[in-house]
């Protein structure tokens, strides 16, 4: 696709390709490039293919070579820049002073300095303990920037979302490490690197490696806002399990529900299920709701069994058959081991 599409196909094209440049998630395009103004086009043009997009800015060539294109205006390099496909925009944000400002539109935060990684971090051991969340990141018109390097950072990929600037330079996200030049921009391109090189030198890799046991459990905590989002649930709408609520507290649970695993809410129309991933919701019965609750907390069949007898005062053949029957018609597993003991009653 070397010709431009039609200005609003191509505006909603950069939009939803910045969405993925920004995150780092693969879900339309293979690879999008961020090509800035003064950078070298021609040599970006000779190693993109056609499941490939480029942004370029509004004044360079018409020619984008077999990757799709889509024009901008702006930038989004230091807090407060902002970039435009059309009307479409998106400002850059710090994470921090994003708790401060009035969002007024699509924003995109970042960490911008170390206090902002420590802050994003501490601010998912509250979310844990209290099921109090991030303003910012439970707002709809906030996307997390260089999520996937949060999520998996030390998942190996070659990179998807690149940077090429007007000095030649080439790197990994927003504001990742550098990762060559536009000289060996194949060699860049096809050189694996762990996703946490997206974050650059704010959270530098050793660090996140240091980090690595309480980033365990991001991505659930970043599943959880964005069911927050789905829902448009703020604050004290509703206890989310595991951010602060248990509905089983007997302290035998050795497992964190799977990343991908429904919720369940109490809300104040009752027990739900919600799936981010299907945007399915359903409401449960107590003694669903804890069934489920012992089946995703739980690493096991025996021990969930086990814990749900014990808590409904029932055989354990019939909690077994409950938590089967909730795995095979609710679509919730048993939960990933964590260090948790059951034998000891203490959770890792």
């Amino acid at each position: 696709m070397s010709d431009d599409a039609d200005v609003g196909g191509a505006d909603l094209l950069g939009a939803r390709a910045l969405r993925e440049w920004l995150t780092g998630e693969r879900e339309a395009f293979s690879r999008v490039f961020l090509v800035e103004s003064g950078a070298a086009v021609e040599a970006v043009r000779e190693v993109v293919a056609p499941d490939d997009v480029m942004l370029l800015p509004a004044s360079s060539p018409p020619d984008g070579g077999p990757a799709a294109v889509a024009r901008y205006t702006g930038e989004l390099r230091a807090v407060g820049d902002e970039l435009f496909f059309g009307e479409r925009g998106v400002e850059l944000q710090d994470y921090v002073a994003a708790a401060f400002v009035q969002i007024i539109g699509p924003t995109a935060i970042r960490f911008f300095d170390a206090a902002g990684w420590r802050a994003f971090l501490d601010d998912a051991d509250l979310a844990r303990r209290t099921g109090v969340f991030s303003t910012a990141l439970i707002d709809p018109r906030v996307l997390l920037a260089d999520r996937s390097a949060l999520e998996k950072p030390g998942e190996v990929v070659t990179p998807s979302a690149v940077r090429v600037a007007a000095d030649g330079s080439v790197s990994v996200g927003v504001q990742g490490e550098v990762i060559g030049t536009v000289d060996d921009l194949s060699a860049a391109l096809d050189t694996a690197l762990p996703r946490s090189t997206a974050l650059g030198e704010v959270a530098p890799r050793h660090e996140v490696a240091a980090e690595s046991a309480r980033l365990g459990g991001i991505r659930r905590y970043l599943s959880a806002t964005d069911l927050m989002k789905m829902l448009h649930l703020v604050n004290g709408d509703a206890r989310i399990a595991g951010f602060g609520w248990a509905p089983i507290d007997d302290r035998l649970a050795d497992a964190e529900p799977l990343t991908a695993d429904p919720f369940l809410l109490d809300t104040a129309d009752g027990l739900m299920l919600a799936d981010t991933g299907t945007l399915r919701r359903q409401l449960l019965t107590p003694l669903t709701a804890t069934v489920v609750a012992a089946t995703q907390t739980s690493s096991t069949l025996e021990l969930a069994a086990q814990r749900l007898a014990r808590e409904l005062g029932t055989p354990v053949s019939h909690a077994s058959a409950l938590c089967l029957e909730a795995v095979a018609a609710l679509g919730v597993h048993f939960g990933e081991r964590t260090s948790g003991d059951p034998t000891t009653g203490v959770n890792g």
